[in-house]
């Protein structure tokens, strides 16, 4: 009996080798192998605007200076599709590296972050919920025609947040959360003209069923705020993020400790 187990798990080991990705206790697709160095850290804002309006926002110098503490600090930023061929097919990335990403697609990111971002030729993803693009709730939110000025400098890349935003996809049936998922996605896609593979969830509400829809909605990537080095996650749809909110200076040098 115990060389059969063996067996089974030799077979289960060599399957996963050839076809690159390795199926989690949950049933969700893993890290490529090879993914797992060398340490990269996901870093995540929201708003950015001269002073803030909600706790969760960061001032425009504040984000000023932690891009220029990225630039002096030698790191680089890749793009969210170089982060992605990492994780799921272990292409090489090299080490320092970073990615940057923004929820919530609030206005300021378009007026005060993008020009640094630009500033800087840094690469960066919004999250968006498309149901809200251009409107007004607690936060002015990006228009259409800014994401697509945005993509068209070839440094930002846009993907979902869902497209209504709601505050518990947990406590959504399947079909419900997998229209939030299909509608945004079919959104992004329709408007942007781009593929559409990375989707965050919001409040960080998720579980094992809710990323697993995900998957079988056509997401490759799906992103949390549970700190850590992104090729350490539990699988490609619970990707660790760090909140720069309380973990910049922790995100930047944790990478630098494990180059």
């Amino acid at each position: 009996m115990r060389a059969l187990r063996c067996l089974i798990a030799c077979v289960a080991a060599l399957c996963s080798s050839v076809t690159g990705l390795r199926a989690t206790p949950s049933g969700l697709p893993q890290i490529a192998p090879h993914a797992r160095t060398p340490y990269i850290a996901v870093l995540v804002w929201h708003d950015v605007l001269p002073s803030k309006e909600v706790w969760f926002d960061t001032t425009a110098a504040l984000f000023a200076h932690e891009l220029d503490q990225i630039a002096t600090g030698g790191f680089h930023v890749l793009k969210l599709a170089t982060l992605r061929d990492h994780l799921v097919r272990g292409t090489d990335v090299p080490p320092k590296s970073l990615v940057l990403t923004f929820d919530d697609n609030g206005s300021g990111i378009y007026r005060y972050a993008y020009p640094l971002l630009r500033a800087h030729r840094f690469p960066a993803t919004l999250f968006v919920h498309t149901n809200y693009v251009g409107k007004t709730t607690s936060k002015h939110h990006n228009t259409w025609s800014q994401l697509h000025e945005m993509i068209a400098s070839g440094r930002i890349d846009v993907q979902s947040l869902t497209a209504n935003h709601p505050p518990d996809l947990t406590k959504l049936s399947d079909a419900d959360v997998v229209h939030e998922l299909r509608l945004s996605k079919f959104s992004l896609e329709r408007r942007l003209g781009k593929p559409v593979y990375a989707l965050v969830y919001p409040y960080d509400a998720y579980d094992d069923r809710v990323a697993r829809l995900a998957a079988d909605s056509g997401y490759t990537l799906g992103f949390t705020e549970d700190w850590g080095a992104a090729g350490d996650s539990s699988s490609l749809l619970e990707i660790h993020r760090y909140s720069v909110l309380t973990r910049f200076d922790q995100a930047l040098s944790d990478v630098a400790a494990h180059r």
